[in-house]
């Protein structure tokens, strides 16, 4: 058989192949240029130092700059403008006042307790009360004004804070002065003690702030915790007479003073709010939990029987001498002080 043909045929489809290899080769070399043609949108490319990009212009797919404006075919890149802050991407430098971490709270920024904590929130019973037989109530004329009124020294025509009434317990016991601390008082919530001496003619006074702006205040006692510490709900904090209760009564009453022998056996409860300005008073017994409320019940002292209405002491305002605190003027009546069943003064 002649293979001349069939050698001929091979080699002329093969030079074919070649030259068309070689072509595209070279148009494919050539086409990496600007303007140029390409096929694969995105692609990149470094040629002569410049980056180029293929891309579409025209319906055409062609080699353009890479810092070219970039059709919908290329990936999309998103400038940000250095003023307009990304919600979702805080500056941990730059913190927003308006909120507020709840792990550092400033207590002169504290709003009123009245509004952070409501209802039942005295979860322990403040006082011992085997011996307690006489409270005075809620808005009083016992004692002298303390009310927000005259704390804010408030002219006598501001009706827009209560003043002139007592907005504390006067707590009476049945014990004498000595020996001392017999009436035990506990933490009525959890908190931080804080003391105040500046009165200690008959023992100071003993403080309980609360996380959510509350003071529980024991008054004339003495402290049985040190000043600063944290206390639970229920700690023994104060105990009353105090220790110098029994000098202080001889004291009043080699003075001539008119209730000297009664002082050795008063010490005073007190519920506000912390770091607002004018305070809000208001009394324990609006916050006791049911199981302490009934503890105080069965004494005969309830939320009815220990408070005078505001609208009933707006009514019949205290009279004061005119001192620094405010000392009520005259005896209170029997009906501003509630008793214990059972008892009679």
């Amino acid at each position: 058989m002649n293979q001349r043909p069939l050698l001929k045929f091979l080699a002329a489809f093969l030079s074919v192949a070649l030259i068309s290899m070689l072509s595209i080769s070279s148009q494919a070399f050539a086409a990496v240029k600007l303007g140029s043609a390409c096929t694969k949108p995105g692609d990149i490319k470094k040629v002569s130092g410049k980056t180029l990009m293929c891309d579409k212009k025209n319906k055409k797919l062609v080699w353009v700059a890479a810092t070219n404006s970039i059709s919908k075919s290329s990936p999309t890149v998103t400038k940000v403008d250095p003023n307009k802050v990304d919600p979702n991407k805080v500056d941990p430098n730059k913190v927003d006042p308006n909120k507020v971490d709840p792990n550092k709270v400033d207590p002169n920024k504290m709003n009123s307790g009245a509004t952070l904590a409501t209802g039942n929130f005295i979860v322990a019973n403040p006082v011992d009360l085997e011996h307690v037989v006489r409270l005075s109530k809620f808005r009083s004329c016992v004692g002298h004004d303390y009310s927000p009124g005259v704390l804010a020294k408030t002219g006598a025509n501001d009706t827009s804070i209560e003043s002139k009434r007592s907005m504390k317990h006067y707590v009476i016991i049945d014990v004498p002065a000595s020996p001392s601390r017999t009436v035990k008082g506990y933490a009525p919530f959890d908190g931080k003690v804080s003391l105040n001496t500046a009165d200690g003619n008959m023992g100071i006074a003993v403080l309980i702030t609360s996380p959510n702006g509350w003071i529980f205040e024991f008054m004339h006692v003495q402290a049985l915790v040190a000043d600063g510490a944290s206390v639970k709900a229920g700690d023994l904090v104060a105990a009353a007479p105090a220790d110098n209760a029994a000098a202080a009564g001889a004291a009043k009453n080699a003075g001539n003073t008119p209730t000297g022998a009664n002082t050795t056996n008063v010490f005073d409860m007190a519920l506000y709010s912390a770091y607002m300005k004018p305070s809000i008073f208001d009394s324990p017994f609006m916050h006791f939990a049911p199981n302490i409320a009934a503890l105080w019940s069965a004494k005969g002292f309830t939320a009815a029987t220990t408070m005078i209405s505001k609208d009933a002491r707006d009514g019949s305002p205290c009279v004061t001498d005119g001192s620094w605190n405010g000392n009520f003027v005259g005896t209170a009546p029997e009906s501003d002080y509630v008793n214990a069943v059972g008892y009679k003064p």
